[in-house]
């Protein structure tokens, strides 16, 4: 006889969250509703008053030492929410009042995740494990869906157009984003592969078989970021692979050598090929008729701009939601008609941030993924330092915080993975 695991909180939180990990990989949208129902969750418990009081509360109840946070992670509480408040502080002086509550909506996780994950967490290993590996499945299932959608819509104009990076993605979302959520799977799928030990097993062959499968799509939506990042992760690989060389000189040769072999190969690949070429012939010539298809030599131009913006006001910014309209106003004013007409945007959080809350909102954006790494880091939870590092990445090339498909997103996992408990150390019970 078939028997079902008990109906509870723990069982119920975990559902909910495995479908909030898997909606990312479909619809940036379908997220919300994952949320949504976590927060639903979260408020109908009796243990609400608790969870309320663990984070402001000096006093020490039973429901407190069984949710312990670290100080790091109560740092990191308030660093997330901090950034939140920040800016709906900056929203006083926005000229731009409607683009300033649609940046405070997507910036919501910033508010919501910290508390909902630091109070209430039901995560162990072996659960999170399970989590991470559903997802990597259902990351491969949408990238199908995403090919059969492209083949279906571009077949009849041939498959030079069926196999395009943005056709492909055109059912999801844009590749840029959709690549972010094929990076954590692999780098998740490798760590589980490499602690098999080469043990030839069902799980193993299976890894293997989704390593390839995510590979193969990353390689097709070929998003610079995305191979930067994993470009540094290869890195870590090789370096691993080297570990049985006692000798450190022999070990730092071996490692060079390895490396400029592999990049030789890495580069022969038509798609990373065909991406540096127009890296090259992108920055080759960059004036005020740059084109918003010419994707580095437009960045470069808005960067350049942005830079000039953020030198007469450095300190308050321009408040929430001014980031975009006033690069395209500034765009104007230099000549860049192309881009201004096009709407880019800014392509870089990091300048975005300055923009629209001054220097004191990039302070606290670097101090979240400096003190959450640390955190991740020393903890010995390497998939969520190196989430961290994808996080570094994309915010230094595109303005990743600004769309529900970037925030929520890394938020949603830096979060899960910040105020996961160790096991049942602190007293969690799954039958509770």
């Amino acid at each position: 006889m078939f028997t079902f695991p008990a109906l509870n909180r723990a069982n119920i939180w975990f559902v909910l969250v495995i479908l909030t990990a898997i909606s990312f990989t479909w619809s940036e949208r379908l997220s919300s509703i994952g949320i949504i129902l976590l927060v639903v969750h979260w408020v109908f418990d009796r243990k609400l008053i608790d969870k309320c009081l663990l984070l402001i509360s000096s006093k020490t109840s039973a429901y407190q030492l069984s949710s312990r946070l670290s100080n790091t992670q109560r740092i990191s509480i308030y660093l997330l929410i901090g950034f939140f408040l920040l800016h709906l502080i900056a929203l006083i002086w926005s000229d731009y009042k409607i683009q300033g509550w649609q940046t405070i909506e997507v910036k919501l996780s910033f508010l919501i995740l910290p508390l909902l994950f630091s109070t209430e967490h039901y995560l162990d290993k072996k659960k999170t494990e399970l989590l991470l590996f559903i997802f990597s499945i259902s990351c491969c299932l949408s990238f199908c869906y995403a090919c059969i959608y492209s083949y279906l819509h571009y077949i009849d104009k041939g498959w030079i157009l069926v196999l395009n990076r943005m056709s492909i993605s055109e059912g999801i979302m844009h590749p840029g984003y959709y690549s972010n959520y094929f990076a954590l799977a692999l780098v998740f799928c490798i760590f589980q592969w490499l602690d098999i030990k080469n043990k030839i097993s069902l799980k193993s062959i299976a890894l293997i078989g989704i390593i390839l499968f995510l590979s193969v799509a990353i390689l097709m939506l070929i998003s610079k970021t995305t191979i930067l990042f994993l470009g540094c992760f290869g890195l870590f690989l090789l370096w691993l692979a080297t570990s049985r060389i006692r000798n450190l000189l022999t070990r730092i040769f071996v490692f060079i050598i390895s490396l400029f072999i592999t990049i030789l190969l890495a580069i022969q690949i038509p798609n990373i090929k065909y991406r540096i070429n127009e890296t090259f012939n992108d920055t080759a010539v960059i004036d005020t008729n740059v084109i918003l298809d010419n994707s580095t030599g437009s960045r470069i131009a808005a960067w350049t701009t942005e830079w000039h913006l953020i030198k007469q006001n450095w300190l308050i910014g321009y408040g929430t939601g001014e980031a975009n309209p006033q690069l395209k106003k500034q765009f104007i004013k230099e000549g860049y008609h192309n881009l201004a007409n096009e709407n880019m945007h800014t392509h870089n959080q990091i300048l975005h941030t300055w923009l629209d809350l001054g220097i004191v909102g990039v302070v606290l954006l670097f101090l979240i993924l400096f003190v959450s790494g640390y955190f991740l880091f020393t903890n010995k939870r390497p998939l969520g330092y190196w989430l961290v590092l994808l996080i570094l990445f994309n915010i230094s090339t595109d303005d990743m915080l600004e769309v529900q498909a970037g925030t929520v997103f890394f938020i949603f996992f830096l979060t899960l993975f910040l105020y996961q408990k160790d096991g049942n150390r602190y007293g969690i019970k799954y039958s509770s």
